[in-house]
């Protein structure tokens, strides 16, 4: 019995030693498109390689949690690049991106978020493509928000994106969306620039 124990571990030992460092299979996944909620705000996210975590998730999140609030015209939160690989983050979080602005259709963007990113200072301003995308976008959207990566405290990353929603929801709802996310928010303490 006790041999025989011994060769069933030698044989998974082996078994497992075999398999690693095999190459992973790449497999290929599908486009699959967000499904867009009819009379909603169409929020796009436009995410590149270097993009920052907090950049993109925070302003993501405030107004993704618009869908929880009664009485609103909700978002539908997706997220734009000029690819279908996955985006990889500063940080190194993987992201498919919900459409590539080369050459997929997609909705009317009302509100264009642009997370800072690692390049944004250099090789991103030489993006003609990037660039043309964003002047498209900037004829038709009612917002478009840049989040800077010189925030120093977290809470800096909502701050735009909370203004927004105090601007198109009111001060009730931008507080309710703060309290969800455990965020003291009030736009009199915020420094801000409101260019009409």
């Amino acid at each position: 019995m006790r041999n025989l124990f011994i060769l069933v571990m030698l044989i998974v030992c082996v078994g497992c030693k075999q398999s690693v460092g095999t190459d992973i299979e790449e497999t290929s996944i599908s486009k699959s498109f967000p499904i867009l909620e009819k009379n909603r705000y169409n929020v796009a996210f436009l995410i590149m390689d270097g993009t920052f975590n907090t950049e993109l998730t925070a302003p993501y999140d405030i107004f993704q949690h618009t869908i929880f609030r009664k009485n609103i015209k909700a978002m539908n939160v997706f997220t734009v690049a000029n690819t279908d690989a996955p985006i990889t983050t500063f940080e190194g979080i993987r992201i498919l991106p919900d459409f590539n602005y080369l050459k997929d259709a997609f909705p009317k963007i009302d509100i264009l978020v642009v997370p800072s990113a690692e390049h944004h200072l250099d090789s991103d301003l030489e993006d003609k493509a990037m660039l043309d995308f964003v002047r498209k976008v900037d004829k038709e959207a009612t917002f478009i928000t840049s989040h800077c990566d010189g925030a120093f405290v977290l809470a800096k990353s909502f701050e735009a994106a909370l203004y927004v929603c105090e601007f198109l929801y009111g001060k009730e709802t931008a507080k309710s969306l703060a309290g969800g996310l455990v965020i003291d928010w009030d736009v009199a303490n915020v420094p801000h620039l409101i260019v009409e």
